[in-house]
């Protein structure tokens, strides 16, 4: 990632964040980093800080000495808090941009979907404890219907959602759009369980738009249909069977493209974290959902740039 990466604008990113005033203790790229590599591997951050004062690769990789300690855990929550879910959809952002700037976003199609993200709650021990009403400041999207709530839980914004009909689940949602060509995470959000795909649609149109949109029926309307016509995206959405599909091969082409976004989940989930939630409280496993899709593009960045011309870039 070093060779692929020039990580100063983190710094950039991370300037608003500080008291211009007193020279700060620890570096933001260096904090960012050790972030990075927790997810990567998927290890907690009391682990990563261990691993980076005896593992000399991650050593290299931060830019520190052999024998120059790491910044211990409360320093790398400190900097996750100061941050907020603001400051890494920034810094997100900007690595999407040089995506764009590096031609390994095309902006052709636009994949969108969701996956569920299990809350840090044990639902048994919690559905055993008194009602008690918490105080829920970050919640703002969060549905109040009862049904959808688990009394006693000590995560206020995580909420009961379906996979399917039969399924259900207790946590959030990870809403993503993926640029088609190399699998590439454009837009990331975050939901509690209950929301519906179809409320974020536009959330993942955003930002330079794609030629066209495909995703599943879930967010099949004539209210997106129509706002992406005016925006001069082609709807490659899956219709639902009342609807009439269309005879486009193009649209047939991109409802088979879509697939590839489950992929993209697995990967995120299986190495990067987002099976279950690190923390309580949405805007706090925004964080988390945001590193997730950070790391995996990251990962796809650096091979497309360091992969000699000639040579076939397999995807991450």
């Amino acid at each position: 990632m070093n060779r692929a990466i020039d990580w100063s604008f983190i710094e950039d990113e991370c300037r608003a964040f500080y008291q211009r005033s007193g020279r700060r203790a620890c570096s933001p790229v260096v904090l960012f980093k050790m972030l990075l590599l927790a997810f990567l591997f998927d290890i907690s951050e009391r682990r990563i800080e261990d691993e980076c004062n005896y593992n000399m690769l991650y050593k290299y990789f931060l830019g520190l000495e052999a024998d120059e300690k790491a910044p211990d855990h409360s320093t790398l929550s400190r900097f996750r808090d100061r941050l907020g879910l603001e400051g890494f959809q920034a810094i997100f952002n900007r690595i999407v941009a040089l995506a764009r700037q590096q031609g390994v976003v095309s902006d052709r199609l636009r994949i969108v979907d969701s996956t569920h993200t299990l809350a840090n709650v044990d639902i048994l021990r919690a559905a055993q404890k008194p009602l008690v009403r918490v105080s829920r400041p970050e919640n703002d999207d969060i549905d109040d219907d009862d049904r959808t709530i688990l009394p006693g839980s000590p995560d206020p914004d995580a909420r009961f959602g379906r996979k399917s009909k039969k399924k259900k689940f207790y946590g959030y949602k990870q809403h993503i759009g993926m640029d088609v060509d190399h699998d590439f995470i454009t837009n990331v959000a975050t939901s509690g369980g209950n929301i519906s795909d179809h409320d974020y649609l536009e959330a993942m149109t955003k930002g330079p738009p794609p030629k066209a949109v495909t995703a599943d029926k879930l967010y099949d309307s004539r209210h997106h249909h129509e706002r992406l016509e005016r925006q001069g995206i082609k709807s490659y959405i899956i219709r639902k069977k009342r609807s009439p599909i269309p005879e486009d091969p193009e649209y047939q082409r991109a409802a088979k493209l879509r697939r590839r976004v489950e992929r993209v989940f697995a990967v995120q989930k299986k190495y990067h974290g987002c099976s279950r939630a690190r923390y309580w409280g949405r805007l706090k496993v925004g964080i988390q959902h945001v590193l997730s899709a950070t790391v995996y593009d990251l990962k796809i960045l650096a091979k497309v740039l360091i992969t000699p011309p000639g040579e076939v870039c397999p995807n991450s």
